[in-house]
């Protein structure tokens, strides 16, 4: 007698009928097969409901394997092959090589495949196979397009929150603000936008013990407390936090395997609008802009003020700040020229940067005294805040003409359906639907009406930049911060001649 075991498996994933292949059905349907055996005998029942065909890491599976290693069973029965799994390779190695190492019994009754026996399903097996692993294989591919559909709707596919955020109770797709993390969120930003870098805060969050995201999402079990740069540096660059909805950041790197790879920025899937934002969007760029010039530059106490701002005129890429070997001097010197000097690619651009530091500040504060102009200045910032409530009012007018095209184009759609059901006519849908499509044009002429008014609303690219300008005139030595609202890039010619430019008109 063979002391078999039936094995059940039901999918999702594999787009399984959860009708035809229950883990009740594949039971009665294997029963029935033994009952008409006289060679063997049921010893236990395994199943795994809602695991993957893709891989064995199945928890009845795994059972199943280790009483093969005790003896207990020396027969498997299946349905059919793909209740055992579709993985290509791994299937091939059971079947071929697994089993008859250990001497044992596979039979998939559907396929017509015992290895006792030689049956003539296994003639076909790697077309079955083959056939098999496809069908996981395009059902991933169905999967991945209707979920990337979601997401470029708009809707959140994962299944919690990102840090700062937890699903709506009321619609999953949604993300809705976290109010027990939302406060770290925003010291987060806060830290970085003083000029904080992503080690310096995961060192500040690590001795506070602030558990890190993992630990707060259950993920980790040692409740860990210790944030990794790279945790911190992920969340400040995501658009999610002003409410723009990032998803596709990573991605599998096969349909058969976990690992996951980090995706390029700009195939990211970002959609505008669709939650409340916890950052504004002037602190999140400003932090994108000093995570930018921060880049690539060692941690230092005393910090280069100038660091990532200094551009050489001639070639166009960065010039450094190097100290001198006596540790007393800091100069500048072209990063092209350095790494390929033997090749006279470009020119040195050797200067003290305590000298240009100073008078760089020096040139600043001349032009912003010239901008700020004490006779104005008051009017240029009611200006200012003039453009700003000018531009938000547009913004609520554009997003209300937006929802009411969207509920006209219902509208139609439906009448549209009412017409095939028959509850109306032809006469009243073709007059209906005239109406709706003249409401239409007229909502798109208001549009392009409260665009052209938006371009036409003169406004600093920083929505404070006379705030900002005010303040460096107080300090002796600004922050980074504001310099990276004020400069976008300093270039020095080889003549050492500055050209700095700003970020406002001067």
């Amino acid at each position: 007698m063979y002391k078999a075991a039936n094995y059940s498996r039901l999918s999702r994933d594999d787009g399984d009928n959860l009708e035809s292949e229950s883990i009740t059905n594949q039971r009665d349907f294997m029963k029935n097969y033994i009952k008409q055996q006289d060679d063997i005998l049921l010893i236990d029942e395994y199943y795994d409901d809602g695991y993957t065909g893709g891989n064995f890491n199945r928890p009845a599976w795994q059972k199943l394997i280790k009483d093969i290693e005790n003896k207990k069973i020396d027969t498997i029965i299946t349905k059919d092959l793909s209740r055992m799994g579709r993985d290509y390779i791994q299937m091939g190695e059971y079947i071929e090589r697994i089993f008859p190492e250990k001497g044992i019994r596979y039979i998939a009754i559907n396929d017509d495949i015992d290895t006792l026996y030689e049956t003539p399903g296994l003639d076909y097996l790697q077309f079955k196979l083959m056939f098999n692993d496809f069908y996981i294989k395009d059902g991933s591919k169905k999967i991945r397009k209707i979920m990337r559909g979601k997401k470029e709707q708009g809707q959140y596919t994962g299944w919690k929150g990102i840090y700062g955020y937890k699903r709506d109770p009321s619609d999953k797709h949604k993300l809705i603000i976290d109010e027990e993390v939302k406060d770290i969120v925003i010291r987060m930003f806060d830290l970085a936008k003083k000029g904080y870098r992503p080690k310096a805060i995961a060192d500040i969050f690590s001795l506070e013990n602030i558990p890190n995201p993992s630990t707060y999402a259950h993920l980790l079990r040692n409740n860990s407390t210790l944030w990794c740069e790279r945790t911190v540096e992920e969340l400040l660059k995501n658009p999610t936090y002003i409410g723009h909805l990032t998803q596709g950041k990573r991605k599998k790197v096969s349909y058969k395997s976990k690992k996951e790879i980090r995706v390029p920025k700009e195939d990211w899937i970002i959609v505008k609008n669709t939650h409340e934002a916890i950052i504004d969007e002037e602190t999140f760029n400003t932090v994108q802009e000093l995570l930018k010039k921060n880049k690539n530059n060692p941690l230092n106490k005393n910090d280069n003020l100038l660091k990532g701002f200094l551009y050489c005129k001639e070639c166009g890429h960065k010039i450094g700040i190097n100290t001198s070997s006596d540790k007393k001097r800091r100069y500048c010197v072209c990063n092209y020229y350095s790494a390929h000097s033997k090749f006279k690619l470009c020119t040195p651009h050797s200067m003290n940067y305590d000298k240009l530091e100073y008078a760089v500040l020096e040139e600043i504060r001349k032009i912003c005294k010239k901008y700020v102009d004490k006779t104005n200045f008051e009017n240029k910032i009611k200006d200012i805040k003039k453009n700003n409530d000018i531009k938000e009012k547009v913004m609520k007018q554009l997003n209300n003409l937006d929802i009411k095209i969207k509920q006209t184009t219902n509208y139609i759609d439906n009448l549209y359906i009412d017409k095939l059901d028959g509850h109306i006519d032809l006469k009243q849908y073709d007059r209906l639907t005239l109406k709706f499509k003249e409401e239409l044009s007229r909502l798109d002429i208001k549009k392009k009406e409260l665009y052209s008014k938006l371009n036409s609303s003169k406004e600093h690219k920083s929505k404070e930049i006379g705030k900002m300008i005010e303040d460096f005139l107080l300090f002796k030595k600004p922050s980074r911060e504001l310099l990276v609202n004020l400069i976008d890039r300093i270039d020095i010619s080889q003549d050492k001649i500055v050209e700095i430019n700003y970020k406002f008109s001067v």
